[in-house]
């Protein structure tokens, strides 16, 4: 299926000059993004959450309430078939979410007055705004993205926006993991002062869409309609079962908030050494993201991600071997599962990122996102709350069982959602099994003689100007060897000469 648009009659397109300046904004806003997401969500976020008195049930409702805003995403797409400019719906939406964060910031500063339920509410209401926020930001972004990034360069794109990501998202979240420690004896107060530090870079990656060329809706003959597009998308197979996939691995989110909960509140360990432990996944996922992307661009999207997925699937295995208090085991096995986490992470990330575009139709594309992301987030939104109350529930039923249960039922999605991306259909890609046991094995040794040639190369010529000037120093013997040696070697020359 071809996914290059019809640009017959369109008018206004930009030039490659603008898409490549376009793409370079792009990564700066993914890395001051990553910034605004490493200060607000992840650790901090469930950090706070249980420091206003949030407990598995609770963490469960956190992720799971604001999902369910995402059918407003049918609105988002609606106002872009209808015609509003994506550039402008993009801007205003995408500002509006740092701005939210100004609020959840100031719960501190108000918490004596609100109490712990009081403020819980606020939280979770203020996360459904931003989602409310992202829905329309991300159809109106989606479907720009379709258009303004050529169908032969989104491989690598993304793959380059996963690597500047995540670079500078371990970074922060390092730092400040260890600022939150250092200035812990504030209490939640040390959250605002983290989360309004992030909210500035999230505002500075939000305005830099304005300076980016808007592109028109790809146009053809006869326009469909909304009715035309939703049918037409139920009978894109790939499409379809590419969502399946998605939504299955979605339903791993029963694990989503408790990832970080365990080693934080169960395990014992500080903010500092969790940002650590996050940094391997995060690193791996970097140092692995632009050769997935190159490998989707060569290899194809279906066979990366199967890989992907059942690189996923032993991860949580490693978390087994951390009891609760036991820092030791936790610094010596979680490194593993991150490691893993991170490679069939990325590869999973820029596989359906790309995937997603390749089997889409350019018409329509943002009705057919907003399917597509409604369906995927409405299977995965209940999960975190299954996960939370089992645990609760079998815990509360005298069962020795902690958070580590839903690291199990992890895994169990990353499986189940392998064995049906085998069923995906994608035309020109190559096969799995073909790529794990006749391609990589040499293209990865290739780049990996390439990378280490230039260290070895230099190494040799060091070691042999320490042989040359230290048999001097340690005796004449060695050094008429040595030059004896020479002297062979350039017989040897002239002799093949």
């Amino acid at each position: 299926m071809s996914d290059t648009a019809n640009t017959q009659g369109i008018t206004g397109m930009p030039t490659e000059t603008q898409v490549n300046h376009a793409i370079k904004l792009t990564y700066a806003q993914v890395m001051l993004g990553s910034v605004f997401g490493a200060s607000t969500g992840g650790m901090f976020l469930i950090g706070f959450a249980m420091g206003l008195g949030a407990d598995d049930v609770a963490l469960g409702l956190m992720s799971t309430i604001p999902q369910l805003f995402v059918v407003f995403q049918f609105a988002g797409a609606y106002l872009v078939e209808s015609g509003f400019s994506r550039k402008k719906l993009t801007v205003w939406f995408s500002t509006l979410t740092p701005l939210a964060w100004f609020l959840i910031a100031a719960i501190p500063l108000f918490g004596a007055s609100l109490g712990g339920r009081t403020s819980l509410v606020i939280l979770i209401s203020v996360i459904a705004l931003v989602t409310v926020s992202n829905q329309f930001a991300g159809s109106a972004r989606g479907s720009w993205i379709g258009d303004l990034i050529p169908a032969e360069r989104r491989g690598r794109f993304f793959g380059y926006s996963a690597m500047f990501g995540g670079i500078i998202g371990a970074a922060f979240a390092i730092a400040e993991g260890k600022f939150l420690d250092v200035i812990k004896d504030y209490g939640l107060g040390a959250f605002t002062a983290l989360f309004f530090f992030g909210t500035l870079f999230g505002l500075a990656a939000a305005l830099l869409h304005i300076p980016q060329p808007d592109c028109p809706l790809p146009k053809s003959e006869e326009k469909p309609s909304y009715g035309d597009v939703i049918r037409k998308t139920f009978r894109n197979r790939p499409f379809v079962t590419l969502a399946i996939v998605h939504a299955i691995t979605a339903l791993s989110g029963v694990a989503g908030p408790f990832w970080n909960a365990y080693l934080l509140r169960d395990v014992g360990i500080g903010y500092f050494g969790v940002g650590i432990l996050n940094c391997i996944g995060a690193v791996s996922a970097v140092v692995c993201a632009p050769l997935w992307g190159k490998a989707v661009s060569k290899f194809g999207c279906r066979p990366i991600m199967i890989i992907g997925l059942f690189i996923l699937v032993p991860a949580s295995s490693f978390w087994m071997l951390v009891g609760p208090k036991d820092v030791a085991a936790a610094y010596m096995w979680v490194p593993w599962g991150n490691l893993l986490g991170g490679v069939g992470g990325s590869a999973l990330g820029v596989a359906i990122s790309t995937m997603v575009y390749k089997a889409s139709y350019p018409e329509g594309r943002s009705i057919q996102f907003a399917m597509y992301s409604v369906f995927v987030t409405l299977i995965g939104a209940p999960s975190p709350l299954i996960g939370g109350w089992l645990v609760s529930r079998l815990s509360s039923a005298g069962y020795n069982i902690d958070l580590r249960l839903t690291f199990i039922l992890w895994s169990f999605c990353m499986a189940a959602a392998g064995i049906v991306a085998l069923g995906l259909k994608e035309s020109d890609s190559a096969s799995p099994r073909h790529l794990v046991f006749d391609r990589f094995p040499s293209w990865v040794g290739a780049r990996f003689a390439a990378t280490v040639s230039a260290p070895l190369g230099l190494l040799e010529g060091v070691l042999g100007k320490l042989g040359k000037y230290g048999g001097g120093l340690m005796g004449g013997d060695r050094n008429e060897d040595a030059g004896t040696t020479e002297e062979r070697r350039d017989d040897d020359r002239a002799g093949k000469g």
